[in-house]
């Protein structure tokens, strides 16, 4: 599964009476636009989610043009989602870690094999008046879905970059989408197509999610669900709010449709591989090139971005569900040296070897070092489209064994580069599905974002 980690996103509230999600939503100018509700986590040093605020929260309500979702920010870069499955009586509401690779929203179903702890008990499909199978003849049972025994349909996800999987049937229930808290309002969508599973493999969730909210291309994807049902304009938004403004406990927020602001100065690149047999859904981009410092580091060609259309591995995706960057190793190499270059003539010394798995660090504390951190420019096509990562968004401050580290948060990964959600804080991203388009710009993300508890 993509990783979980870091900042946060949020919205607006505009307290209105319940509206049915399943009849459509649309503002005065006939434009579309929806979102989901999101909770906030932070990680604490021992490695467990904290929730941002206590379950009693109320916030905001819901309006037509937008269910403005609460996210849960944590430490490290991650975000999830908080949904309601079922109907009545039957309805929980679960935190799924969002994803933007895989094509399935999916969450543990009783009985699921092997047993954790979440937050909420399992979901119950016995007890759910309007869950259903969907059958192995169903038009929806095709890859990568499959046929299984006793007529269901079947579904397998992994998730490459920390080995873990998920199965069990294709099914369908009723979702909703509430402000968190007593006295919310609730909207409902009648009959979405989710996963419910019944094994996981190495699924870590840290004792709170239920499973995994897919915000995928693939036509099983929440965005492309409610898409196809005009309740969003084929388009959704994040601007994760950066790390110095976490200590204010604000919430940033996730945006759909017609509740996605003017972005007059973003630059844009192409999303490629739209088709679902070549890029699975995912969102791939054409990176060129990257710059280290202002520097153009020519060593680091296109070619190292390439896809490779046999194979399917190469290429760059961006992933908020992925907590830092993944870079062709090629690439990473060359970066990587040229970094150690740039600190080492600044008297910033290398760490003879990892620190905490972490592969890439230096020592020293970090307010005496971080003003020698350089800056990454990352090139798309065409070179207009350039995105600028701070320095401050490139390292984490490590302590080990009483020796403090900064530790470059950038890795190798052979499969494909992928750029996380570590480093695209305070930029509006806003992903265009209709014209395959990616969005982005710098943006104060704090001044989009309402404090905690407000009311």
């Amino acid at each position: 599964m993509s990783s979980v980690y870091a900042c946060m996103l949020f919205l607006f509230f505009v307290v209105l009476n319940p509206v049915s999600l399943a009849a459509g939503a649309t503002n005065s100018s006939g434009a579309a636009g929806f979102s989901l509700p999101l909770v906030p986590h932070y990680r604490t040093e021992a490695g467990v989610l904290e929730e941002l605020l206590p379950e009693g929260d109320a916030e905001g309500g819901v309006n037509i043009t937008s269910i403005r979702p609460k996210m849960i920010p944590l430490t490290g870069p991650v975000y999830s989602v908080r949904v309601g499955v079922g109907s009545g009586e039957t309805q929980h509401f679960y935190k799924l870690a969002l994803d933007l690779v895989r094509p399935l929203t999916w969450i543990r179903c009783r009985p699921c094999i092997p047993e954790k702890k979440q937050e909420g008990s399992i979901f119950n499909t016995a007890v759910s008046p309007h869950y259903h199978a969907i059958a192995s003849t169903d038009r929806r049972c095709t890859a990568p879905y499959k046929r299984g025994s006793r007529g269901r349909c079947i579904f397998d996800v992994k998730y490459q970059y920390h080995g873990s999987s998920a199965q069990g049937f294709l099914s369908t229930d009723n979702f909703a989408f509430d402000g968190s808290g007593p006295g919310s309002h609730i909207s409902g969508v009648d009959g979405l197509v989710f996963g419910c599973a019944h094994s996981t493999h190495q699924f870590d969730n840290h004792g709170v999610w239920a499973g995994v909210m897919s915000l995928n291309r693939h036509p099983t994807s929440l965005i492309r669900q409610l898409s196809d049902r005009g309740l969003a304009a084929s388009r959704f938004s994040y601007c994760l709010v950066g790390k110095e403004h976490e200590h204010l406990h604000r919430r940033g927020f996730l945006r759909f449709g017609a509740d996605i602001p003017d972005q007059p100065h973003a630059r844009s690149t192409a999303l490629l591989h739209g088709e679902l047999a070549q890029g699975g859904g995912m969102y791939y981009v054409h990176l060129v090139g990257i710059s280290l410092g202002g520097r153009r580091l020519t060593a680091i060609t296109p070619a190292m971005f390439e896809r490779d259309p046999r194979t399917l591995r190469g290429g760059c995706t961006v992933d908020v569900g992925t907590s830092h960057t993944l870079l062709a190793p090629d690439a990473y190499h060359i970066l990587a040296a040229e970094v150690v270059a740039h600190l080492q003539s600044r008297g910033v010394h290398r760490a003879p070897g990892p620190v905490q798995n972490l592969k890439l660090c230096f020592r020293g504390a970090w307010d005496s070092i971080r003003a020698h951190f350089p800056s990454v420019t990352l090139h798309f096509d065409p070179e207009s489209a350039v995105l600028f990562i701070k320095p401050e968004l490139l390292f984490l401050a490590v302590t080990h064994q009483h020796t403090h580290y900064a530790c470059f948060t950038v890795v190798p990964y052979a499969e494909r580069s992928v750029i996380g959600a570590g480093q695209m804080l305070d930029t509006r991203f806003t992903f265009d599905l209709q014209h395959n388009r990616l969005f982005f710009a710098p943006e104060d993300c704090h001044l989009d974002t309402s404090a905690v508890g407000m009311t």
